[in-house]
């Protein structure tokens, strides 16, 4: 009876993510702002509202949102990958979430609540292009087979601009309005920490995951003169 709970507790204790960490941090940028921008709708007001603001820079007291962040390396390739629906919707002429992250095998669902057509295009090299004129109240369904980052744009609505991340598994983040991060349940070992945000551009960090948590702050001080898409 003793062994049987001694090796039970014992199996509790291999399997449990006690043993894993977790990865903590904050993205800043501490270079010059821009000047914000706000796209005229002109004709299509009624529908999108006199302007849309630029969302490709989002900052509160030097924090930036919409940065994502996965681990990459020969231990990553270990991690398991729990593919899912996400979706991207076509609403008051912009695309919401202006960011979307997902692992590799996920069905990419777009959809519009909008009462006017819209274009939605897709600048993919290692997963199938997107070209498709959406009507009011259409959908469409498409898995996301490769990692890439995906540019996605109108080509109706010059200003509908949105970015599909696609991560080769499912430990990964995305930072909110206060530009932190977290990433759960990492087995320990050795990883690369890959940063990216569609004006900062990329960064790459060798990290060391024990139990606990790790954590990785990162300061942008200028905007990227060209940013990766792949």
């Amino acid at each position: 009876m003793y062994k049987l709970i001694f090796a039970t507790f014992s199996l509790l204790i291999l399997t449990s993510p006690v043993h894993a960490g977790t990865i903590k941090g904050e993205v800043k940028y501490s270079g010059k702002v821009p000047a914000s921008v706000a796209h005229k709708t002109g004709k299509f007001k009624k529908v999108c509202g006199p302007e849309i603001l630029d969302e490709s820079l989002i900052l509160e007291n030097q924090s930036v949102k919409n940065v994502v962040i996965w681990l990459e390396g020969k231990q990553a390739k270990k991690l398991k990958n729990k593919p899912g629906i996400y979706t991207i919707d076509q609403k008051k002429c912009a695309y919401s979430p202006h960011v979307l992250v997902m692992p590799q095998g996920s069905e990419l669902k777009i959809l519009t609540s909008d009462p006017i057509n819209h274009n939605i295009h897709t600048y993919s090299f290692d997963n199938d292009p997107i070209n498709i004129m959406f009507l009011p109240n259409q959908d469409y369904t498409q898995e996301m087979e490769e990692p890439e980052v995906v540019k996605v744009s109108c080509d109706l609505h010059s200003w509908m601009v949105a970015y599909i991340v696609v991560t080769p598994h499912s430990y990964f983040a995305l930072t909110g309005k206060n530009g932190t991060f977290e990433i759960k349940d990492v087995p320990p070992g050795k990883y690369t920490l890959k940063v990216w945000h569609e004006s900062l551009g990329e960064e790459s960090r060798k990290i060391q995951v024990g139990e606990g948590i790790t954590q990785e702050d990162f300061n942008f001080s200028e905007l990227a003169t060209q940013v990766s898409q792949k």
